[in-house]
């Protein structure tokens, strides 16, 4: 981020002036343009400098530029050492301007000077590699403006990038210096004042020797540096000489390099303010002895945990105060952002390294200032009354009070945060998708979205097949016309205009059927497990109530997916077959598909697609299900029982009375109850092929014609084989018929229904006919 940065800060300087382009020949007519076009043919030294016949170089127009004229200058290359000796009006200035493609100055002698004049301003125009001197030598001048493009030093050469003497009343904004051995990036002597740096990078070599590569050197007072960038200097970011007076340091982003973030070197009268600086070695913030009136505050210091730095100079504390610098130095309203919240070496009071607790005891200083890993910490929380704060952050935002956060800051403003950056919170958009595979719809809920500093003011739902809905409320729903996987997206608007996006799938597939899958190994049902906190499919269900009712769904190629009714998600297994089966999605994808297998007994079992294996159900009902079978037993068999067929009732033709099942597995069916209980309903297993076996509510077993046929039904096996699998026959009357496999004998309510239900009958009659109720 650090680095790209302060890409953007250079390609800005490049470019800024693209709304300014070279201008049309009739301004030259006017007598206020001069023109550098040297790729022309026309072009001469020797004037007129107008668009038609312009000047080859940016020296002949300086000879005889006029105050109030402006030398518009065409990209390319210019192998020269402008020396501007003429002077501009404060209603007036020259101006010396590159086009929309910044003009180069390279070369050894590359440069601009500027010595003794006034009233001069430098727009988007480049020196590379300079060698013999200074790439900007500004010298006893005053209102001085420079905007915009870069200045560098040759490889290898050390010296100042831009040097500045007796300059005063100047601003030097949005360009960026660089070398890879250089002394000093930005200098201001002794004699210069009044100067404002704003918004000037600083790029340095991290290999060269401590204390040699300083970003901006400051001997003079009254001088501001703000908005600025500077990264991989040996030295201190800033240097501020004992020298200096007044100095203002804020809204600078300083990352990484081996030297000090801020160097107060003695001077007096310093505001570092709203900084943020980052994993600077020797340290973030340092005030010398002998230094008076410093003020620390509101500056955001960071120390990642991957940062290393060598030794010499090792880790530095962020912030150290040291010798007579103690008496008068404020520092409040800081936030230590480290890595490692609490560290005993955060700060230095008078050379002894110490934590946040211990600086407060010894200084009576930092009340207010945080040690967090957490950035959320400066939020609100600045202090702005502080010297040298800054109206705007570095990036021209105004602070704003953010209403999700207290306000713990002091000053006019007491929600501006901490650090070079204002942190303006646009929305956090966030929803769930919820399908509906009966209908074929997908209901969008963006309730939990996150407003940002504004309230929200509307909700853009893009359901992926082309319908788009915007409305100031937050739910909406949407019935697809194919079924498939969509990709669902919102966006959401703030009053004040700042927007996010969100996408998620979702996928609406054909529902097949609604299920329950009863595991063979104990007989319960898979459902959500109510025993463990986190979204578990497990079998410790006993009836197949909402919470065990899934949704067979085509996934295609001859796959299923399991959707979960109760939870709105599609079931999910592992690819390794190591995790519990869950239930967190809304789209299918291979770890959701399985593949159903109809085994020889009627069983079904499924295969993950993701693991290759079979869902497993242990005995143990506190077990979550797992796909780690490798082969299909009775922990890998399920009984397929449709919803509509869950707590059915057979009433007897012979009698009209309910079939009944004993609670104690003792006593055979018979057809003796008046009214529909838990005793007189079942379960229908699904066996395939027309075959089915019931499961008795009254005690949870499986009905079985014992005997082989030649005893009474009974409740009382704990899985469906020969004996207890039954066709299910429809009659044309609506009744149904019972015909037990293990005799192809049909079952009756013998005696009228006096006697208990036998397989023992070879065609049916009133007596072997049965109403299949709900």
């Amino acid at each position: 981020m650090r680095k790209t940065l302060l890409a953007g800060l250079a390609t800005a300087a490049l470019t800024s002036g693209s709304l300014l382009a070279l201008a049309a020949p009739a301004q030259a007519a006017a007598g206020t343009t001069l023109y550098v076009r040297p790729t022309v043919t026309i072009c001469s030294d020797a004037g007129p400098g107008t668009y038609d016949q312009p000047f080859c170089t940016i020296g002949a127009a300086a000879s005889v530029v006029s105050a109030g004229q402006t030398v518009e200058i065409s990209g390319g290359v210019y192998r020269e050492h402008v020396t501007l000796t003429r002077s501009g009006t404060p209603d007036a200035p020259i101006v010396f301007r590159g086009g929309s493609f910044s003009p180069q100055l390279i070369g050894p002698a590359g440069g601009i000077t500027v010595d003794g004049q006034h009233d001069i301003r430098i727009e988007r125009i480049q020196v590379a590699g300079a060698a013999d001197g200074p790439a900007l030598d500004i010298r006893n001048a005053t209102r001085v403006t420079v905007e915009g493009g870069g200045y560098s030093l040759t490889g290898g050469v050390t010296g100042t990038v831009v040097r500045l003497s007796g300059v005063t009343d100047s601003v030097l904004s949005n360009f960026f210096v660089s070398g890879s051995s250089l002394t000093t990036g930005v200098s201001l002597d002794d004699a210069t004042s009044g100067v404002r740096l704003s918004s000037v990078g600083v790029d340095g070599n991290p290999v060269d020797p401590i204390e040699q590569s300083v970003g901006v050197r400051i001997e003079g007072a009254d001088n501001t540096v703000v908005g600025g960038s500077f990264r991989r200097l040996s030295g201190a970011a800033v240097s501020i000489a004992a020298s200096a007076r007044g100095t203002t340091v804020a809204n600078n982003e300083i990352t990484e390099g081996l030297g000090y973030g801020v160097h107060n070197a003695g001077a007096t009268g310093t505001a570092i303010t709203n900084n943020t600086i980052q994993d600077r070695c020797r340290g973030g913030v340092r005030v010398d002895t002998g230094s008076t009136g410093v003020s620390v505050q509101n500056n955001r210091l960071v120390k990642s945990r991957d940062h290393s730095c060598p030794s010499p100079p090792g880790h530095g504390v962020q912030i150290a105060v040291e010798g007579g610098a103690t008496a008068d130095t404020v520092v409040d309203y800081n936030l230590a952002d480290l890595y490692l919240p609490g560290s005993s070496a955060i700060y230095s009071w008078n050379g002894t390294p110490m934590g946040l607790a211990a600086f407060r005891a010894a200084s009576g200083q930092a009340a207010h200032d945080l040690d967090t890993p957490a950035p959320t910490g400066g939020y609100d929380s600045a202090n702005s009354a502080a010297p040298g704060f800054p109206a705007t952050d570095r990036n021209g935002t105004a602070r704003v009070d953010d209403p999700a956060v207290p306000n713990t800051g002091a000053g006019p403003q007491p929600y501006a945060d901490r650090g070079a950056v204002e942190t303006v919170r646009g929305p956090d958009t966030r929803f769930a998708l919820t399908p509906d595979l009966d209908t074929g719809s997908v209901t969008v809920d963006a309730s939990t979205t996150v407003p940002g500093v504004a309230p929200v003011a509307t909700y853009r739902f893009d359901f992926g097949d082309g319908t788009v809905v915007t409305q100031d409320t937050p739910v909406a729903t949407h019935r697809y016309a194919t079924r498939n996987t969509y990709s669902v997206s919102v966006r959401v608007t703030g009053t004040d205009g700042r927007k996010d996006d969100t996408s998620h799938g979702v996928s609406v597939l054909p529902r097949t059927g609604t299920v329950g899958l009863l595991t063979t190994s104990a007989l319960r049902y898979v459902a959500q497990m109510a025993n463990v906190p986190w979204p578990a499919l497990g079998a410790d269900r006993p009836d197949l109530g909402p919470a065990a009712q899934l949704d067979l769904v085509d996934a295609g190629d001859g796959k299923v997916a399991l959707f979960l009714r109760s939870a709105g998600r599609y079931v999910t297994a592992d690819t390794a077959g190591l995790a519990a089966l869950s239930y967190e999605t809304v789209v299918v994808g291979d770890t959701e598909r399985f593949t159903l297998i109809r085994n020889a007994d009627g069983t079904v079992s499924l295969k993950s697609l993701a693991s290759g294996k079979y869902v497993t159900a242990t005995a143990n009902a506190t077990t979550p299900l797992v796909a780690n079978g490798k082969t299909v037993g009775t922990e890998q068999k399920f009984y397929r029982v449709d919803v509509a067929n869950a707590g059915r009732t057979l009433k007897a033709g012979a009698n009209g009375r309910y079939v009944t099942a004993d609670s104690a597995s003792v006593k055979p069916l018979i057809a003796s109850g008046t009214s529909a209980g838990a005793a007189q309903r079942f379960d229908v297993l699904d066996l395939g092929g027309g075959k089915v076996a019931l499961l008795a509510w009254a005690n949870r077993l499986i009905v079985t014609a014992d005997g082989a046929g030649a005893k009474p039904l009974i409740a009382n096996r704990a899985s469906a084989g020969a004996w207890e699998t039954f066709t299910l026959v429809r009659n044309t009357d609506g009744t149904v018929s019972l015909k037990a496999t293990v005799n192809s004998r049909y079952v009756t309510a013998d005696s009228g229904g006096a006697k208990p239900l036998i397989a023992n009958r070879t065609s049916i009659g009133p007596w072997e006919k049965f109403t299949l109720g709900g």
